[in-house]
């Protein structure tokens, strides 16, 4: 019941911290905002891990295949994110760009993962980018000063990291508890996010009752909640499957902006929403549950490829170490 209704909360999380980012980033710099929200997940997270420590214990590799996986998917993709918005990127263009997502993960997860997609799975993946364009048509100032060699470079280093974070910790560090995996990401993005603050920014912190909810919202609602539905679905599915979510992103952000800040809502958006929604369905009905399992890690920690007959014959193999 809870993987049924993950994709629905899980995309309503994630697009509220848009609008909690739209209202924080007057009040404190990028990284120094991460950096703090990172840091509270890690604290609050942090005896769930230790209650779920059987889980790591048996392989400690597992720890620093989630740090890195974290330090990519949160630290660097989130960081490039709000620093492209924060020096005048275009949200509607930063959403269009981040929106590819799921089509470079489905590649990369076919070529480290041997997922298999089926055709009607890529029209799906197709659909998905339509769908975003046509969201996000009216957002789109591609005119603005904010496209600039700099925040084009940001918005092109969050998408492959993003896309190399998720398939990295399915591959590497699968097997954890949720709270385990994301506690222990959130160690990696807070690494990511303190040294870019403490090297870019001031770290010069406003405390207003906007940043303190804001900072409240995204921590509890966002990096715990949402990102632990994400660790759940990736889990539980492909990586592929898992990323089709984020093509709804836009689709949900723009209605949250439209309920909770009173932007309007075209009717070539409620299109757009159609569009992605089917795109989703298409991707998560045709995805291939044919996939390697993650790779069992050595006396060194480092993970290894090996040859497995269950991709062959078309089994789901164990995601524990072979003996």
């Amino acid at each position: 019941m809870m993987l049924a209704v993950a994709p629905v909360l899980f995309v309503l999380l994630w697009s509220s911290g848009f609008v909690a980012a739209k209202l924080a980033v007057p009040f404190a710099e990028p990284c120094t905002f991460l950096a703090m929200r990172f840091a509270i997940v890690v604290a609050l997270l942090a005896p769930f891990a230790l209650a779920d420590r059987a889980s790591w214990l048996s392989q400690p590799a597992r720890l620093l295949h989630s740090g890195i996986a974290g330090a990519s998917m949160q630290g660097v993709y989130l960081s490039c994110v709000v620093w492209s918005i924060y020096l005048g990127m275009p949200a509607g263009v930063v959403a269009l760009v981040v929106s590819l997502h799921p089509i470079t993960t489905a590649v990369l997860a076919h070529l480290v993962l041997g997922e298999r997609i089926t055709p009607l799975g890529w029209t799906g993946f197709c659909l998905g980018i339509v769908g975003a364009i046509l969201v996000l048509w009216p957002k789109l100032d591609l005119g603005s000063s904010g496209i600039r060699a700099e925040t084009i470079a940001l918005c092109l280093m969050a998408l492959p990291a993003m896309s190399c974070g998720t398939v990295y910790q399915k591959r590497f560090a699968a097997g954890l508890g949720a709270a385990s995996a994301t506690c222990l990401q959130h160690v990696g993005a807070v690494a990511v996010a303190g040294l870019g603050a403490w090297f870019l920014e001031t770290r010069v912190v406003d405390w207003t009752p906007i940043l303190i909810g804001s900072l409240a919202w995204q921590t509890v609602a966002v990096s715990c909640g949402a990102v632990l539905l994400l660790m759940l679905m990736l889990g539980a599915h492909g990586a592929s499957r898992a990323a089709s979510v984020f093509y709804l992103i836009p689709a949900g952000t723009a209605l949250m902006t439209y309920i909770a800040l009173g932007e309007s809502l075209s009717p070539i958006q409620l299109v757009g929403v159609a569009v992605v929604t089917t795109a989703v369905i298409l991707i998560s009905s045709t995805a291939s549950k044919n996939r390697l399992p993650p790779a069992p890690l050595d006396s060194t920690g480092m993970g290894h490829a090996r040859s497995s007959d269950c991709a062959i014959h078309g089994r789901d193999a164990p995601t524990g170490p072979m003996t």
